[in-house]
Protein backbone atom coordinates (compact mmCIF):
# COMPACT_ATOMS: atom_id res chain seq x y z
CA UNK A 1 0.00 0.00 0.00
CA UNK A 2 2.77 2.59 0.92
CA UNK A 3 4.40 1.66 -2.49
CA UNK A 4 1.47 2.53 -4.73
CA UNK A 5 0.85 5.73 -2.82
CA UNK A 6 4.67 6.36 -3.22
CA UNK A 7 3.88 5.66 -6.94
CA UNK A 8 1.34 7.89 -7.23
CA UNK A 9 2.60 11.02 -5.40
CA UNK A 10 5.93 10.66 -7.79
CA UNK A 11 4.60 10.40 -11.37
CA UNK A 12 0.51 11.44 -10.56
CA UNK A 13 1.22 15.00 -12.73
CA UNK A 14 2.48 12.70 -15.69
CA UNK A 15 -0.86 11.45 -16.00
CA UNK A 16 -2.00 15.04 -16.73
CA UNK A 17 -1.83 15.29 -20.52
CA UNK A 18 -3.50 11.97 -21.58
CA UNK A 19 -6.56 13.16 -18.33
CA UNK A 20 -6.28 16.77 -20.12
CA UNK A 21 -7.17 15.57 -23.28
CA UNK A 22 -9.32 12.27 -22.67
CA UNK A 23 -11.53 15.34 -20.54
CA UNK A 24 -11.48 17.53 -22.95
CA UNK A 25 -12.29 15.07 -25.52
CA UNK A 26 -15.05 13.67 -23.07
CA UNK A 27 -16.57 17.24 -22.81
CA UNK A 28 -16.78 18.12 -26.49
CA UNK A 29 -18.94 14.93 -26.91
CA UNK A 30 -21.27 15.60 -24.02
CA UNK A 31 -21.69 19.21 -23.56
CA UNK A 32 -20.80 20.83 -26.62
CA UNK A 33 -24.62 21.38 -27.81
CA UNK A 34 -25.28 22.62 -23.92
CA UNK A 35 -21.70 24.63 -22.75
CA UNK A 36 -23.59 26.61 -20.26
CA UNK A 37 -25.43 24.04 -18.11
CA UNK A 38 -23.80 23.61 -14.77
CA UNK A 39 -23.08 20.11 -15.73
CA UNK A 40 -20.59 21.48 -18.22
CA UNK A 41 -19.46 24.00 -16.36
CA UNK A 42 -17.73 21.52 -13.46
CA UNK A 43 -16.82 19.45 -16.27
CA UNK A 44 -15.00 22.11 -17.88
CA UNK A 45 -13.40 23.33 -14.45
CA UNK A 46 -11.48 19.73 -13.75
CA UNK A 47 -10.14 19.89 -17.59
CA UNK A 48 -8.94 23.57 -16.80
CA UNK A 49 -7.62 22.45 -13.68
CA UNK A 50 -5.54 19.96 -15.28
CA UNK A 51 -4.07 22.00 -17.75
CA UNK A 52 -2.95 24.14 -15.05
CA UNK A 53 -1.79 21.44 -12.88
CA UNK A 54 0.26 20.58 -16.17
CA UNK A 55 1.96 24.49 -16.07
CA UNK A 56 2.52 24.20 -12.24
CA UNK A 57 4.66 20.36 -12.05
CA UNK A 58 5.12 19.23 -15.64
CA UNK A 59 5.57 21.87 -18.05
CA UNK A 60 7.56 23.81 -16.53
CA UNK A 61 6.72 22.59 -13.76
CA UNK A 62 8.59 23.30 -10.78
CA UNK A 63 5.69 24.86 -8.21
CA UNK A 64 6.53 22.52 -5.15
CA UNK A 65 10.76 23.55 -5.57
CA UNK A 66 9.54 27.26 -5.55
CA UNK A 67 7.43 27.38 -3.06
CA UNK A 68 10.14 26.11 -0.42
CA UNK A 69 12.07 28.23 -2.18
CA UNK A 70 10.78 31.64 -2.53
CA UNK A 71 7.47 31.53 0.20
CA UNK A 72 8.70 28.99 2.92
CA UNK A 73 12.81 29.86 2.10
CA UNK A 74 14.48 26.60 3.34
CA UNK A 75 16.46 25.67 0.96
CA UNK A 76 15.13 22.31 0.68
CA UNK A 77 13.07 21.10 -2.35
CA UNK A 78 10.67 18.72 -0.33
CA UNK A 79 9.90 20.17 2.66
CA UNK A 80 7.55 21.35 4.07
CA UNK A 81 6.16 21.27 0.58
CA UNK A 82 6.55 17.50 -0.35
CA UNK A 83 5.06 15.23 -3.10
CA UNK A 84 2.88 13.40 -1.17
CA UNK A 85 1.20 16.60 0.23
CA UNK A 86 1.41 18.02 -3.54
CA UNK A 87 -0.61 15.25 -4.68
CA UNK A 88 -2.96 14.73 -2.01
CA UNK A 89 -4.00 18.15 -2.60
CA UNK A 90 -4.15 17.70 -6.55
CA UNK A 91 -6.09 14.61 -6.32
CA UNK A 92 -8.27 14.60 -3.51
CA UNK A 93 -9.01 18.45 -2.46
CA UNK A 94 -9.28 19.16 -6.84
CA UNK A 95 -9.94 16.36 -8.94
CA UNK A 96 -12.34 14.32 -6.56
CA UNK A 97 -14.75 16.74 -5.55
CA UNK A 98 -14.92 18.32 -8.66
CA UNK A 99 -15.37 15.60 -10.79
CA UNK A 100 -18.19 15.07 -8.12
CA UNK A 101 -19.97 17.52 -8.90
CA UNK A 102 -19.55 17.26 -12.62
CA UNK A 103 -20.85 13.77 -12.27
CA UNK A 104 -23.87 14.85 -9.55
CA UNK A 105 -24.38 18.76 -10.50
CA UNK A 106 -27.67 18.97 -8.71
CA UNK A 107 -26.44 16.88 -5.52
CA UNK A 108 -23.86 18.63 -5.37
CA UNK A 109 -24.13 21.77 -7.11
CA UNK A 110 -22.95 23.91 -4.00
CA UNK A 111 -19.62 21.71 -3.76
CA UNK A 112 -19.10 22.63 -7.52
CA UNK A 113 -19.74 26.52 -7.36
CA UNK A 114 -17.74 26.60 -3.97
CA UNK A 115 -14.42 24.90 -6.39
CA UNK A 116 -15.23 27.66 -8.96
CA UNK A 117 -14.76 30.16 -5.76
CA UNK A 118 -11.83 28.38 -4.89
CA UNK A 119 -10.10 28.62 -8.79
CA UNK A 120 -11.35 32.45 -8.33
CA UNK A 121 -8.95 32.70 -5.79
CA UNK A 122 -6.08 30.50 -6.83
CA UNK A 123 -5.96 32.59 -9.81
CA UNK A 124 -5.52 35.33 -7.96
CA UNK A 125 -2.79 34.54 -5.31
CA UNK A 126 -0.40 33.07 -8.47
CA UNK A 127 -1.07 36.84 -9.34
CA UNK A 128 -0.51 38.16 -6.20
CA UNK A 129 2.83 35.67 -5.79
CA UNK A 130 4.15 36.83 -9.16
CA UNK A 131 3.68 40.67 -7.84
CA UNK A 132 5.28 39.58 -3.98
CA UNK A 133 8.67 38.02 -6.03
CA UNK A 134 8.52 40.08 -8.64
CA UNK A 135 8.98 36.63 -11.21
CA UNK A 136 6.63 34.16 -12.57
CA UNK A 137 5.67 30.95 -10.72
CA UNK A 138 4.44 28.04 -12.27
CA UNK A 139 0.63 28.61 -12.57
CA UNK A 140 1.24 32.27 -13.47
CA UNK A 141 -0.17 31.90 -17.38
CA UNK A 142 -2.89 29.23 -16.72
CA UNK A 143 -4.10 31.52 -13.98
CA UNK A 144 -4.44 34.43 -16.13
CA UNK A 145 -5.60 32.77 -19.52
CA UNK A 146 -8.33 30.32 -18.12
CA UNK A 147 -9.02 30.54 -14.31
CA UNK A 148 -9.63 33.91 -14.06
CA UNK A 149 -12.02 34.01 -17.24
CA UNK A 150 -13.40 30.89 -16.84
CA UNK A 151 -14.57 31.33 -13.18
CA UNK A 152 -15.90 35.27 -14.14
CA UNK A 153 -17.71 33.82 -16.91
CA UNK A 154 -19.39 31.23 -14.32
CA UNK A 155 -20.18 33.92 -12.02
CA UNK A 156 -21.53 36.18 -14.50
CA UNK A 157 -23.51 33.76 -16.30
CA UNK A 158 -25.49 32.09 -13.32
CA UNK A 159 -26.13 35.69 -12.20
CA UNK A 160 -27.65 36.81 -15.22
CA UNK A 161 -29.84 33.88 -15.59
CA UNK A 162 -31.10 33.87 -12.06
CA UNK A 163 -29.69 30.99 -10.58
CA UNK A 164 -26.80 33.34 -8.33
CA UNK A 165 -27.49 36.16 -6.42
CA UNK A 166 -24.98 38.88 -5.40
CA UNK A 167 -24.99 37.74 -1.99
CA UNK A 168 -24.39 34.39 -3.12
CA UNK A 169 -21.45 35.02 -5.44
CA UNK A 170 -19.64 36.85 -2.45
CA UNK A 171 -20.08 34.04 0.03
CA UNK A 172 -18.57 31.18 -2.45
CA UNK A 173 -15.50 33.96 -3.07
CA UNK A 174 -15.23 33.67 0.91
CA UNK A 175 -15.62 30.23 0.55
CA UNK A 176 -13.10 29.85 -2.15
CA UNK A 177 -10.45 31.75 0.62
CA UNK A 178 -11.66 29.27 3.27
CA UNK A 179 -11.22 26.56 1.37
CA UNK A 180 -7.26 27.27 0.90
CA UNK A 181 -6.89 27.32 4.32
CA UNK A 182 -6.58 23.07 5.00
CA UNK A 183 -3.98 23.07 2.01
CA UNK A 184 -2.18 26.10 3.55
CA UNK A 185 -2.52 24.43 7.00
CA UNK A 186 -1.12 20.93 5.23
CA UNK A 187 2.59 22.92 4.96
CA UNK A 188 2.43 25.42 7.35
CA UNK A 189 1.82 23.07 10.22
CA UNK A 190 4.86 21.07 9.43
CA UNK A 191 7.07 24.20 8.88
CA UNK A 192 6.24 25.72 11.63
CA UNK A 193 6.88 23.10 14.70
CA UNK A 194 9.86 21.81 12.76
CA UNK A 195 8.52 18.40 12.19
CA UNK A 196 8.75 16.30 9.24
CA UNK A 197 5.63 16.86 6.34
CA UNK A 198 2.55 15.47 7.34
CA UNK A 199 1.91 12.93 4.04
Amino acid sequence: MADALHRIAEGWQKTLPFLAVLGAALWLALFIKNPASEQAMFAALLVIYMVHQIEEHLWPGGFRQYANAHVFKTGRDDWPVDEGGVALVNIAWVWVPIGLAALFPDALRWVGLGWVGLTFVNGLSHIGTTVRFRGYNPGLVTSIVMFLPFTIWVFAAEYLRGTLSGGEIAGLLVAGVLLHVPIAALFVIPFRRKTPALV
